[in-house]
């Protein structure tokens, strides 16, 4: 009798003490890693979000940029972490193409998505002094013609994968200048030192409103509330269906292997956050959509973008590895 009253005050004391353990996260400052540099989308949303959800967390977060290898190093210094909770990464798409752009070896399936909370639309953009006046114009013209000048911001940037897009559907080749970075070289396509290039619909709302650029199509299956009278890409090519929803995304992730209870109360905080109208503003105004997906909606969202990613990108001659080789499948037709 003794014994058995001693075994049920231990398992009531392990449950109390879990239930507490739960109950006390955050115990310390939370650490937020920014794979992105001050001033950038990652770091705008980052900044955007964490006040939110600190008061709903009950704990806070403290802020950090540490870029490096297209965000590798952010996301090693989580993965390398003690995975308790403690290390948070601010991230974009960046991940899904490490292993075959050979950066690094790690990708998102060393993490765990607390949430992909916004996303965001690529369209194609011209000079308005092109004759290019829509989306089937510029098409046939680079069928013809590899002289067409296309700015990227570099192999496995969001230009660089969208022009790997045109040449799958199309066979188009056009001449790649790089630019450090989207806003480098969308003002090369405003100069007329480039003629097109697929940017972020962040980056060229403004300039597509004020004449200072021509959009032709929005990569998406429907069309977007901040340019209405833009068509979606399906409307003139079905067929790129099988490569969306493809474009940029901002979302927080842990190490993998974080304790399910901590992953939880994470993603109730940053759920809550995203449903306040301070952020539903920032959304709008950053020329975002709010995903806010998390758990096992979130893994199948991140899957998909790497297996269009990384395959257009082998494809297209850019990867130094096979995405066979990491059994990404590819793109269902």
């Amino acid at each position: 009798m003794k014994r058995s009253c001693v075994l049920f005050l231990s398992v009531l004391l392990m449950l109390s003490a879990a239930s507490m353990g739960f109950a006390a996260y955050p115990e310390k400052t939370i650490q937020g890693y920014i794979m992105w540099g001050a001033g950038g989308g990652t770091d705008n949303f980052a900044r955007a979000i964490t006040p939110l959800v600190e008061k709903h967390l009950g704990g806070s977060i403290v802020l950090q940029n540490k870029v490096g290898a297209s965000g590798a190093l952010a996301t090693t210094l989580v993965v390398n972490s003690a995975g308790d909770g403690y290390s948070l990464l601010y991230g974009a798409e960046n991940p899904a193409n490490y292993r075959v752009l050979g950066l690094s070896p790690l990708s998102f399936h060393d993490l765990e998505p607390i949430t992909v909370a916004v996303e965001g639309a690529v369209v194609i953009c011209v000079n308005p002094e092109t004759p290019y006046k829509t989306m089937k114009d510029l098409v046939e013209a680079a069928k013809e013609s590899k002289k067409i000048r296309m700015a990227t911001s570099g192999v496995g940037g969001l230009p660089y994968v969208a022009g790997a897009m045109m040449k799958n559907i199309h066979g188009t080749d056009f001449n790649y200048i790089q630019f450090d970075g989207d806003g480098p070289g969308a003002t090369a396509v405003m100069g007329g030192h480039a003629d097109v290039m697929p940017l972020a619909l962040s980056t060229s709302v403004e300039y597509i409103r004020a004449g200072r650029l021509r959009g032709l199509a929005v990569l998406a299956t429907k069309r977007v509330p901040q340019l209405p009278d833009l068509p979606c890409i399906t409307e003139v090519y079905p067929e790129y269906a099988q490569y969306l929803p493809w474009g940029p995304f901002y979302g927080v992730f842990v190490k993998k292997g974080t304790p399910a209870d901590v992953v939880a109360k994470l993603s109730d905080a940053f759920t809550k956050a995203m449903a306040e109208p301070r952020f539903e503003e920032y959304v709008r105004n950053s020329g975002g959509f709010k995903n806010g997906s998390t758990g096992a909606e979130a893994v199948k969202f991140l899957e998909k973008f790497e297996s269009t990613a990384s395959w257009l990108i082998f494809n297209a001659g850019g990867a130094k590895k096979s995405p066979a080789e990491f059994g990404i499948p590819e793109p269902r037709k």
